[in-house]
């Protein structure tokens, strides 16, 4: 990880999980991400004889006021985001809503996830689960893995300060990842402030006004 850069290291080095298997496919998918981040960038500076410039793009050459959602099975989480997202002048990109096109699951993640400048992600308590060590009875809520997955990939891709996640149910969370913030999703709505405000934070612009309504 060094090669792509100390922060990419220390990201790297921040996903802990009491869970070994959970860990390791976290750090993975984080591989993933900053692959695909630092691939994109390749293509883009193919044309560019500036031998100087950096692999990875810096967070404030990206523009694009699509955010992916990732999601588990609680829809009405999803569909509220989504919405919210709408309202102040954004693009929520849901992958099932995504057209097939003949591709695989993965090569629709990958393709529907390349422009995207943000990612909520929901933890939501759709399963439960817990160390090997721990009483079968005593298994903790947990989102889906392929959440957890995403959660990891998205930080790599796009870095930590433009994914925000959203937890709900007393669910728990998969790591002390550095610099990922971690938002309850409360019944008062506080979470649209505080997620709104990442945005503008990740130079998003969004509709004020939207907050409103």
């Amino acid at each position: 990880m060094q090669a792509l850069g100390s922060d990419s290291a220390q990201d790297f080095s921040s996903i802990n999980s009491e869970d070994e298997f959970q860990e390791l496919a976290m750090r993975a998918a984080y591989v993933e991400g900053v692959l695909a981040r630092y691939g994109s960038n390749n293509e883009s500076d193919a044309d560019s004889n500036d031998s100087t410039s950096s692999p990875i793009r810096p967070p404030s050459q990206i523009t694009s006021k699509r955010v992916f959602v990732v999601h588990g099975h609680d829809g009405e989480v999803k569909e509220t985001v989504a919405r919210f997202l709408e309202k102040i002048g954004l693009v929520p990109v849901i992958l099932h809503e995504q057209p097939n096109e003949g591709r695989t699951i993965i090569e629709k993640f990958e393709v529907s996830s390349d422009d995207a400048g943000f990612a909520v992600v929901l933890l939501t308590p759709d399963d439960v689960g817990g160390p090997t060590s721990q009483s079968p009875t005593k298994l903790n809520p947990r989102a889906r893995q392929n959440v957890i997955l995403e959660l990891g990939y998205f930080m790599g891709r796009l870095g930590r300060a433009r994914v925000c996640a959203l937890h709900r149910g007393g669910v728990e969370l998969p790591s002390d990842f550095q610099g990922i913030l971690y938002v309850e999703f409360d019944a008062a709505g506080a979470w649209r402030t505080k997620l709104a405000q990442e945005l503008v934070q990740a130079k998003l612009t969004i509709d004020i006004q939207g907050l409103m309504k």
